[in-house]
């Protein structure tokens, strides 16, 4: 099939010097149009468009009737976007030639240098780079569609995951809370029932080696008591679920020096309160493993502990001590010991859209900083 070309060009001896070059290339390998006004020509390529009869390359003068310079070109691009463009123009001007061809044109062609050789490998290339550029075009929106559609799929997963996470966590809590109105319910009204008999029975026995070993069974339930009671509160401290974060964590800094030994000093902002339940009893647990492992690696009885909300709606939670630190690199990989606390906090963070950061190094202390958003 020959080569169909739209020619827009309104000095007729150019136009028929043209014709003249094509033809000396072979009557069958061309077949040109000639129109004279930029409006015609666009016209025409957006009719012949619409009859899925589109030209193969259009031959365009700068200097039209209707229409000069760069203009020109950009008018052309509108009206159709997808032909090759050969800007034909007597002005020798290479600045001009160079933001043609940034514009997209595929060739600028000054008339007194075209010769049959010239336009007719103008014209050939021009279709190919075109249809290089179409190829690219459409390879590049379907690549981009592709990363679109996995990008919704990453963010659909990740907000499966982030459900999924804060509903575990909220099952997890749920337990731990509903264990810990069990001990407190029956198991030590069982154990304070048992005290009673214990000592109904006491003041029923003469015999001392008998009033010694119930005495030493009322010890036993004695010590069993306070027992269940540390652990309901370890399991679901009430403070975190009656008053917030803040409180929470400045009960546990009493309670780690009472248990452990470890002095906590507790700077908080009083409006870095998490929105949800959950996330609010993830930041506890959190700090409180932290804490464990102050105690157990750092070789130190002081830590600090900082609360702050951000101007971009995130809550911070930083944990630091000057102890012995450790290098993180082998502690993850271990993913034993206090290496898989960490790594397991850090996972956790991940699935609800926060972070742990840990700044630490053999010898110079230890800074874990956690990050959550602030609102649901």
């Amino acid at each position: 099939m020959p080569i169909e070309i739209l020619l827009i060009e309104d000095n007729p001896g150019d136009a028929r010097l043209l014709q003249e070059h094509l033809r000396e290339a072979g009557t069958d390998e061309f077949c040109l149009t000639h129109l004279q006004s930029l409006d015609d020509g666009i016209g025409q390529l957006q009719a012949r468009a619409k009859e899925q009869r589109p030209f193969d390359v259009l031959l365009l003068d700068l200097s039209l009737s209707d229409s000069s310079g760069l203009k020109t070109v950009h008018r052309a691009q509108a009206g159709a976007p997808r032909i090759p463009i050969v800007v034909l123009t007597g002005l020798d001007d290479e600045e001009t030639g160079m933001e043609a061809v940034r514009m997209g044109v595929q060739d600028y062609l000054i008339k007194a240098h075209v010769d049959q050789r010239t336009i007719t490998r103008a014209i050939r290339y021009a279709i190919e780079r075109k249809r290089v550029e179409e190829q690219l075009r459409e390879l590049n929106e379907t690549l981009e569609q592709r990363v679109a559609e996995r990008t919704a799929m990453a963010e659909e997963r990740a907000s499966q995951l982030r459900a999924l996470a804060s509903e575990l966590i909220q099952s997890e809590q749920r337990q731990r809370r509903r264990l810990a109105q069990m001990l407190h319910d029956q198991l030590q009204q069982f154990l304070i029932a048992a005290k009673f008999r214990i000592g109904a029975l006491r003041s029923r026995i003469a015999d001392d080696e008998q009033i010694q070993a119930v005495d030493e069974i009322d010890e036993l339930l004695d010590e069993s008591v306070k027992a269940s009671k540390v652990l309901t509160i370890e399991l679901s401290p009430p403070i975190l679920y009656d008053a917030g974060l803040v409180p929470a964590l400045e009960w546990l800094a009493r309670w780690m020096r009472e248990k452990h030994g470890l002095t906590t000093a507790v700077d908080a902002d009083e409006e870095a309160e998490p929105a949800s339940e959950d996330i609010r009893a993830l930041l506890f647990e959190a700090v409180r493993e932290l804490l464990f492992n102050i105690v157990k690696h750092a070789h130190i009885d002081e830590a600090t502990v900082l609360v702050e909300k951000t101007s971009d709606d995130q809550i911070t939670v930083t944990v630091e001590d000057t102890g012995s630190g450790f290098d993180p690199i082998a502690a993850q990989d271990r993913r034993g010991g206090g290496g898989f606390g960490l790594f397991s906090i850090r996972e956790r963070f991940g699935l609800v859209g926060g972070r742990m950061d840990i700044e630490t190094a053999p010898g110079r202390g230890t800074r874990v900083t956690l990050r959550v958003p602030g609102s649901a």
